[in-house]
């Protein structure tokens, strides 16, 4: 990558998207853009397998703030770990962009949830053991 913007310069919301362990991919497009309107359905259908493993972003020029790297449309941009990986100036076809997002992407897995404990079963039956119920109190008669 022969530019890259230091992480500080760039906007505060791309800063946040970029805080991230997941791989993050920038789309940008326009909407009176005619290479846009063919690159977008191609781009969603190629990142669709991979949204679960990377945060990917389809943004509108017109109405997101200026990344100084985009100087055109459409734009594909590949980051991971803050740092700029890749910049597409356009997407190419689909099986080139593919191979970027397998590249870029590969078999990422999400951190393992934290496993709940399982019962304890040796506690549990000493503790229903030495349970002891209280004897029932007499009845009082009123007749």
């Amino acid at each position: 990558m022969s530019v890259n913007i230091p992480f500080a310069e760039l906007p505060p919301t791309y800063r946040k998207a970029l805080k991230t362990w997941r791989p993050v991919i920038l789309y940008f497009a326009n909407e009176h853009c005619p290479a846009c309107e063919w690159a977008g359905p191609v781009f969603h259908e190629v990142a669709e397998p991979y949204r679960l493993r990377a945060n990917i972003y389809m943004l509108n020029t017109s109405q997101s703030p200026r990344h100084p790297l985009v100087t055109g449309t459409p734009t594909v941009l590949f980051y991971k770990d803050g740092k700029l990986l890749k910049r597409l100036k356009g997407i190419g076809t689909e099986e080139t962009l593919a191979q970027d997002f397998a590249q870029h992407i590969g078999k990422i897995k999400a951190p393992a949830p934290a496993r709940k404990r399982p019962h304890d079963l040796a506690w549990l039956r000493q503790t229903l053991r030495t349970l002891r119920t209280i004897t029932r109190a007499p009845r009082w008669n009123f007749s």
